[in-house]
């Protein structure tokens, strides 16, 4: 019974150590990054909120299902949130990412 326990905390070892690993590599991203879809019968609207602590130049795309529903370019002030969002005919899921300086992040609904 001991000797099947030490083989089985002997084998997650690995998967224990490489959790570190996987963590370090996650890419810093200098804005906070949300995203909020709210839906009627017919439409969806999707909107994108950011939030930096110093004055950037954004990229923004949100997609549905692989379609690009926007893209567009903002300034971003340092250290006030702002918003950009989009109306389309309902979708059951959608994503944004943000890039700026190099970095990017995702975010998706639900």
């Amino acid at each position: 019974m001991l000797r099947l326990a030490v083989i089985a905390l002997l084998a997650s070892v690995p998967l224990l150590a490489a959790v570190p690993a996987q963590a370090a590599a996650r890419q810093y991203f200098p804005c906070a990054v949300g995203i909020q879809k709210y839906d009627t019968r017919v439409t969806s609207t999707v909107t994108v909120s950011i939030y930096c602590a110093e004055a950037r130049s954004v990229g923004v795309r949100i997609t549905a299902g692989g379609t690009v529903l926007l893209s567009a370019h903002e300034a971003v002030r340092a250290k006030v949130g702002q918003s950009v969002g989009v109306t389309v005919p309902r979708v059951p899921r959608a994503c944004a990412t943000v890039r700026t300086g190099g970095a990017n992040s995702t975010v998706c609904t639900p």
